[in-house]
This record gives C-alpha cells, structure tokens and sequence, in this order.
C-alpha cells in the first residue's frame, strides 16, 4: 500500500486495475470463437434458405397436370410459353386468365382429361422444336 501512496496514484485505482485484469476484456481466442460461430450460424442459414428454394422448385418441377392447374401455372412449371397451350385447349391467349383446368373445360363443354392431353401435346411439341425460353 505504501508503494502506491509514494507513486502517487491513488490506492483504489491499483485496486480497481488488478480487478480489470480478472475479469480481463475478452481474449483473441474467444473471439475468433465468437466470430467462428457466428458464421457458422450465417453459413446455417444461407445454405438452408438455398437448400429449401432448390426443394420447392424440384417438387414442382414437371409435375403431372391436374385439373386444378391454371394454364399459366402449368406454362410457368413446364418452362414453356403459355400462348401456345391456350392455343392448344382452343381458348384465346390471355395471360390474366387464372382459371383452373376444369373450370375451362366446363366453359367449354369439354372433358378435363381431353385438355389435359391437349395440354401435354402441346407441351411435347414446344419441346420438340425448341421454342421454350
């Protein structure tokens, strides 16, 4: 204690300094830890929103048609244009058309499983000639 009269500096400073230096400000270790596990948890969720898109896309990717499908949606599964599956089914093209399948076919006195295989047809042969986008 006389030590730090005769230096000048006040007691309570060289006590409040040792206390510092037990509860010492974090190491570099602990925080490259900090940091190692925060980028893992950013690599976590990165990879998982990406791994959920790609799930998604594949569940729906050429899925069968069903009667429930609009024309744009089975256009937009299938990767075609939907001008020609409109034209396929003998409905004029309208892209504001969201209409199932089945409510098409009702409006137009037909079976839904006949549009359907219009649908496919038509599908087979934008693929055939290579006019999908």
């Amino acid at each position: 204690m006389q030590d730090y009269i005769d230096s000048g500096v006040p007691a309570y400073f060289h006590a409040r300094r040792s206390i510092v230096k037990l509860v010492a400000l974090p190491g570099r270790r602990t925080l490259v830890l900090l940091l190692g596990f925060c980028l893992a948890i950013a690599a976590t969720f990165f990879f998982g929103y990406r791994a959920g898109r790609t799930a998604r896309h594949v569940r729906w990717q050429n899925e069968p048609i069903r009667p429930w499908m609009s024309v744009p949606f089975v256009a937009h599964t299938w990767h075609t244009r939907e001008q020609p599956l409109f034209e396929a089914i003998g409905v004029p093209p309208n892209p504001h058309d969201h209409r199932p399948i089945r409510d098409i076919a009702r409006a137009e006195k037909r079976p839904a499983a006949e549009l359907i295989s219009d649908l496919q047809k038509a599908i087979a042969n934008s693929d055939q000639t290579g006019k999908t986008p």
